[in-house]
């Protein structure tokens, strides 16, 4: 056996496993680490199902139809009417640019598809006895909370957070009640944190729910554009060239686990605000 023979053997023994890992992490870097999380555990599906439907998230598709109890009697009663549509759970936070990118890019692609696009905004906890959140915001939510004002989040998502002056809603520091709702929208991200944890979840946001073509409950930390075409591909929207491929090829500089929990990660000022952002049948009333 030739010295050369041997010399290419032991070359073809060490480059091609090398080129096989290269491969296969580019292959997870760019596609597999972005990709959604189905929950399997039946219990779990139940939890976090009726965590969504008990939470007071606004819609452009959401409705109340007033009531009057008796001819009377002057009372009303407010029903929430039905929307027969495929949905989409989108769970964040005030100044979480990573939300607004995907609200700015994909819900008039899911409302063009006929998704309905469901918010859930929170209020960051404290940390210590510093205030991860302004009174303004605390107020808001309670409001958008209790009333379910599409109109009302437009407009405050579409005001910069330093301008917006929750004028005419009831502070909500100052009120045990609408104190309380802002507890319960907290209270949601903490119970559904671990439940997503032990699916192993990496919670970061936005976090986006939706059930796809066989009904599994799907989820996603879309900190990153490079998970959004999953969410569409799974509720049967097309898919777009810029923001699926653009960037595919660069590779990053660090290589920190992605889905951090951090606050701070998805909280950064490089997403400038989007005024005037009209994606709501009923925005126009605001």
């Amino acid at each position: 056996m030739s010295r050369k023979f041997l010399l290419w053997a032991m070359a073809f023994v060490v480059i091609v496993p090398t080129l096989f890992g290269v491969g296969y992490w580019f292959y997870w870097d760019q596609f597999q680490r972005y990709a959604p999380v189905t929950i399997q555990n039946s219990a779990d599906i139940a939890k976090l199902q009726s965590l969504l439907d008990r939470a007071d998230y606004v819609s452009p598709d959401y409705q109340k139809a007033i009531l009057t109890t008796g001819p009377a009697s002057g009372v009303t009663t407010s029903v929430t009417q039905p929307v027969a549509k495929k949905w989409v759970y989108m769970v964040g936070f005030r100044t979480c640019d990573t939300c607004r990118a995907y609200e700015d890019i994909e819900f008039p692609r899911l409302q063009q598809g006929n998704i309905e696009t469901r918010v859930i905004p929170f209020a960051l906890a404290d940390n210590g006895t510093v205030k991860q959140s302004t009174p303004e915001e605390r107020s808001t939510i309670a409001e958008l909370w209790l009333n379910r004002s599409w109109p009302l989040y437009v407009k405050w998502r579409n005001t910069p957070a330093e301008v917006w002056k929750a004028e005419n809603i009831e502070v909500a520091d100052n009120d045990l009640a609408r104190s309380g709702v802002v507890w319960a929208s907290r209270d949601f991200i903490n119970q559904i944190a671990p439940i997503l944890r032990n699916n192993k979840v990496n919670v970061a946001y936005p976090l986006v729910f939706w059930r796809n073509k066989n009904n599994d409950l799907r989820v996603c930390s879309c900190s990153s554009k490079k998970a959004y075409h999953f969410i569409r591909q799974d509720l049967g929207l097309p898919g777009d060239l810029e923001t699926d491929v653009k960037g595919l090829l660069h590779l990053p500089m660090d290589f920190k686990p992605f889905g951090s929990e951090s606050a701070a990660s998805s909280s950064s000022s490089s997403l400038a605000p989007a005024p005037g952002l009209n994606y709501g049948p009923d925005s126009s009333a605001q």
